[in-house]
């Protein structure tokens, strides 16, 4: 049943008209992910389009298809990424972990452009590791490329160590805490994010799906609020500058949940003129 899907799926990935947002899946394995949860993440990530948006007759979106990146080849992923972005569609990856940003930054992350890293999540993802692992996708990144910068947005306070909070400093990262970044202090959020988009030529948003979500499956508390995620996604939006966004889970409750498909579809309901200008 499985490769019916995929068949079907790549049978209409062909000749399509170049619209606003081309939403692809991604899934890649890093240490020290097990081949189990990788082989789940990937199956849960090939069949999310036919929820999440399955196929209509005239879509307000494009459909690249899933790829797999595994032992660090993800030339086909970065082909399609080039390409639609050479198109002026904005890439929204679904992928099961932060660290295919990478893959992706050097298709991105022009020379002489300043890129500005916007993270939506409870965590830094600052691991200082010498290969790439889970959770050091920033640490990288910034690394890397001199001409990026990060603001986070949503960190969880009491799961930070106070070497993680010095080591963001010294990478220039600003950040805003779960009670920082909520509705009651929306007016505040828009001015700030509006101070950083300025100072930045591209924007790409990454959003941790596992931070839309009661901890435990109980507590409501640490939960960031989706209106106020689709409120930071139309006002980078509308800026013209984002050029990717990343949506970032492995399991089914976090791909195919209602949190996720309210934003797939706050972006397809953008309007098509000022989504083009990214």
């Amino acid at each position: 049943m499985l490769s019916i899907f995929k068949r079907y799926r790549m049978r209409h990935n062909h000749n399509q008209p170049v619209h606003p947002f081309t939403l692809m899946t991604v899934c890649e394995r890093v240490k020290p992910m097990t081949q189990a949860s990788f082989e789940f993440a990937q199956q849960s990530l090939e069949l999310a389009s036919y929820w999440l948006y399955p196929q209509q007759s005239t879509p307000s979106y494009s459909d690249a298809g899933n790829f797999v990146v595994n032992d660090n080849n993800a030339t086909a992923f970065q082909h399609c990424l080039s390409k639609h972005l050479g198109l002026h569609s904005i890439p929204v990856v679904l992928s099961n972990c932060h660290e295919t940003l990478l893959h992706a930054l050097p298709i991105v992350a022009l020379k002489d452009k300043e890129i500005g890293l916007v993270n939506i999540g409870h965590r830094f993802d600052l691991k200082q590791t010498l290969d790439v692992q889970l959770g050091s996708t920033f640490h990288f990144a910034l690394n890397r490329y001199d001409n990026t910068r990060l603001l986070c947005l949503g960190i969880d306070e009491e799961i930070q160590t106070s070497q993680l909070y010095e080591y963001a400093d010294d990478l220039g990262v600003n950040w805003l805490s779960t009670d920082e970044y909520s509705f009651r202090n929306r007016t505040s959020l828009k001015s700030q994010l509006a101070s950083y988009t300025n100072h930045c030529d591209h924007l790409i948003i990454t959003i941790d799906l596992t931070a839309l979500m009661p901890s435990a499956g109980f507590d409501d508390n640490n939960r960031l609020n989706n209106k106020m995620i689709l409120r930071t996604l139309r006002q980078s939006v509308l800026s013209g500058k984002v050029k990717m966004i990343q949506l970032v889970g492995a399991r089914d409750n976090l791909i195919c949940s209602r949190q996720t498909k309210e934003i797939l579809d706050a972006l397809c309901e953008l309007p098509p003129i000022l989504t083009h200008a990214a």
